[in-house]
């Protein structure tokens, strides 16, 4: 039979297949064709040529661009109807996002807690009009984001980690879970969400998003990476920062009026004997020992080498009990009791580094607590209690950093933590979602003369303290 012009054209076009988080391309002995793709490599197991499955996009446009006739077999996601049941309308900071990222539909949104990120991707999705996978890095949140977006668009949202595994138009996942299916999913989603999309430049999430070939990108964070290699590695997977508000910016009109108070205390007489012995038997050490790791090396690493001798294991010993010290100070512990009898008609959450701190603080005030090896059951019970009123102060151990929405929360006390900006900003975000005459404040309570000193002066270079420091 003789061949048509268009069999013939079509003979010779090249081919695109979707492969367990790959993209496979048949270029028909098109050398020149090929070498115009630098990430593209020959696969000699399948004689295809083979990259990444976020590379879809590049790699489509490139073809489209030159009118370059191809087949492609890869994209399973499918065009929705997805009109918004809501009479909310987009504040004027969320209509700028929503531009921005309309241009070019890649990239990332920098919102501060509290300000309707979640709203804005409805926005987008509403826009964009094709399957959806959000991800969020924890149960809590990914349960959040079902509800919110079956409420505003009135229709089956699916669920994927946490035991479901119900893969709808529109699903929400966590990130382990999209990584763990990255393979078979990775091709039936049109536009991707990330939600706190400042854990994505690590080994095991970066390689997940390079493996979904979702041409449309959003991410969000109210906390975005600053150091320059994982600025450059989210710019590869999801695209440049295209808008961006601080807390201080908003403050007062879209987000609780707020103040940051440093309460400094110091240590007993027998505190500070304790603190200072143990403080001069770690400094001690590492005078001593040269060979130990030097600034800039990370803690883990100087553990490691500690731990090869009696005298570094007692150092680090040593170095554990001057923090806790410091940390669950008896001042601390007064100045707490005077902040809950001062605001004992409010909501308040008291954010912990550590289960020890937090299980001291619960057991000395009988307060509920919520850590990370609370049960799930146990954890959605407390925080209900606690926004109904019935239970006001609660305990964490850095559990309530990130995502859970308690909005009734206007008072925060800082007992411990790290020095990173990013902590201490979400933990500001607890309290500063908007709430009728709602004003906020985060008491961060500090030990004199002590590291703790140090690590509140890190935390605070952020623009949302300014005033206050």
């Amino acid at each position: 039979m003789k061949e048509t012009k268009q069999e013939a054209i079509n003979s010779q076009s090249p081919e695109i297949f979707y492969e367990q988080g790959t993209l496979l391309v048949n270029f028909k002995g098109d050398k020149e064709l090929a070498s115009q793709f630098p990430w593209m490599q020959w696969d000699p197991r399948s004689r295809f040529h083979r990259c990444h499955g976020y590379h879809y996009r590049e790699l489509a446009l490139y073809l489209y661009k030159r009118k370059i006739d191809y087949s492609d077999s890869t994209p399973k996601y499918k065009k929705l109807q997805l009109p918004m049941k809501t009479e909310f309308t987009a504040h004027d900071y969320q209509a700028e996002a929503l531009e921005a990222w309309l241009k070019t539909k890649r990239g990332m949104v920098v919102l501060p807690t509290g300000t309707g990120k979640s709203f804005l991707a409805a926005l987008i999705m509403e826009q964009i009009q094709r399957s959806t996978l959000i991800l969020a890095p924890t149960i809590d949140l990914i349960l959040q984001w079902q509800k919110t977006l079956q409420e505003l668009f009135e229709r089956p949202i699916g669920l994927l980690g946490g035991g479901s595994s119900e893969i709808e138009d529109i699903t929400v996942t966590t990130y382990d879970s999209a990584r763990i299916h990255a393979d078979w999913l990775g091709n039936r989603f049109c536009l991707m969400i990330f939600d706190e999309c400042h854990h994505l430049p690590s080994p095991g999430y970066a390689e997940m998003a390079r493996a979904y070939i979702a041409p449309y990108r959003l991410g969000l964070t109210a906390t975005p990476n600053v150091e320059t290699d994982r600025q450059n590695l989210m710019q590869d997977l999801l695209g440049y920062t295209l808008y961006t508000k601080q807390i201080q910016q908003l403050a007062g009109e879209f987000l609780a009026p707020y103040k940051v108070e440093t309460i400094a205390v110091e240590l007993t007489y027998e505190e500070r004997e304790a603190y200072d012995h143990h403080r001069g038997i770690y400094l001690n050490f590492r005078e001593q020992t040269p060979s130990l790791p030097g600034k800039g090396s990370s803690w883990e690493r100087f553990v490691m080498v500690c731990y090869r001798t009696p005298e570094g294991r007692n150092a680090l010993r040593s170095f554990a009990i001057q923090k806790q010290i410091s940390v669950a100070a008896q001042g601390k512990m007064e100045a707490l009791a005077d902040i809950l009898v001062r605001h004992n008609q409010e909501r308040i959450i008291i954010f912990t580094n550590d289960n020890k701190t937090a299980y001291y603080i619960s057991i000395l005030f009988l307060l509920p607590l919520i850590t990370h090896e609370t049960k799930a059951k146990e954890r959605k019970l407390i925080l209900e209690n606690f926004r109904n009123g019935t239970w006001p102060f609660l305990v964490n151990s850095r559990v309530l950093n990130e995502g859970v929405d308690v909005p009734e929360a206007n008072i925060a006390v800082i007992i411990s933590g790290t020095s990173t900006v990013r902590e201490h900003v979400q933990r500001l975000g607890r309290i500063l979602r908007k709430k009728a005459k709602k004003k906020a404040i985060l008491y961060e309570l500090v030990t004199e003369d002590t590291g703790e000193i140090y690590t509140s002066r890190r935390r605070r270079e952020h623009g949302a303290y300014a005033k206050f420091s």
